[in-house]
């Protein structure tokens, strides 16, 4: 079998600031949720009802706070095999009862190329970036993108932009390149296998 037969069938979604756990997200983002049980309902709901077994989830930052209990609950209760691009609220103690469950690997940075493009996935949006180059983030919730960046060049995929659902990877090209044709098992090998997406560690 070549390398990524196994992923031809497998989708590809994103999200980002989901902040289960955290009950300063509901008031303070302005969510349009009563409580956090509310929150995490429609949030678990709108992920299992998207997201495969099988599929990929790229989750860019600030995903949970909580307990160790608390992390393998919703590591367990949510579909799909998960990557985690660190964000400002994933503090060291927060990624190490992740990577303790084994269920979730933990990335400083995504990187893959698709049709000439550069994609870049981090938490928050990169400044100065390079033409042909797409930085898919999170990070601002009141906001699609500050003014001072070239909207053009990226996707916010906090769930405050999107329903409060993940989206998946050919919507983001299609609005980005005009095209929804994609080779998901070369870009899930990318992001796999590519050295320039480096695992963080607690070294």
């Amino acid at each position: 079998m070549e390398k990524g037969d196994d992923f031809q069938m497998r989708d590809i979604f994103l999200i980002s600031d989901t902040h289960f756990g955290q009950r300063f997200a509901v008031r303070f983002f302005k969510r349009p949720f009563k409580n956090i049980k509310e929150m995490h309902d429609t949030l678990i709901k709108n992920w299992n009802n998207n997201i495969r077994e099988d599929d990929l989830v790229l989750i860019l930052g600030d995903f949970y706070g909580g307990s160790k209990i608390f992390s393998h609950f919703l590591l367990k209760k949510l579909n799909g095999e998960k990557i985690l691009v660190k964000g400002n609220h994933d503090f060291k103690f927060r990624l190490k009862r992740l990577i303790e469950t084994r269920k979730i690997k933990i990335y400083n940075r995504i990187e893959f190329l698709l049709n000439d493009h550069h994609f870049i996935l981090t938490h928050k949006p990169l400044k100065n970036i390079k033409k042909q180059t797409i930085n898919i983030h999170g990070h601002h919730h009141r906001v699609l993108l500050p003014s001072k960046f070239e909207q053009s060049k990226y996707f916010n995929v906090a769930v405050e932009h999107n329903n409060y659902k993940p989206i998946s990877i050919r919507e983001i090209v299609e609005d980005k390149l005009g095209t929804s044709n994609i080779n998901l098992a070369d870009i899930i090998e990318q992001i796999k296998y590519s050295n320039s997406n480096i695992e963080y560690t607690f070294a």
